[in-house]
């Protein structure tokens, strides 16, 4: 699993292998896991969020969905660039 961001309780990641995916994030927190597409926004997969959270979460991965795109194309090689194992969004 790849960490990509967190954000207070929350910690958002992909799994290694993700390039065979379409674009998603996955959600973690104390058991609880999400995983959400990026193009189009959209609820795959809940275990255990409350709507209220899904709400919270869902807002968040707004605020930083172009990053996680670029994420993606740059992890498949479509932008040109090389791929880094770098994280590209910040901890909070």
């Amino acid at each position: 699993m790849i960490t990509l961001r967190r954000l207070g309780q929350y910690r958002f990641y992909v799994n290694s292998g993700y390039t065979l995916e379409p674009p998603y994030i996955c959600v973690g927190h104390q058991g609880h896991f999400a995983k959400f597409t990026l193009q189009p926004l959209a609820l795959q997969v809940n275990n255990g969020f409350s709507r209220a959270e899904l709400g919270r979460i869902q807002q968040a991965i707004l605020e930083v969905r172009d990053q996680l795109l670029r994420h993606w194309a740059q992890a498949k090689g479509t932008d040109g660039e090389k791929t880094s194992r770098e994280l590209l969004l910040h901890q909070e």
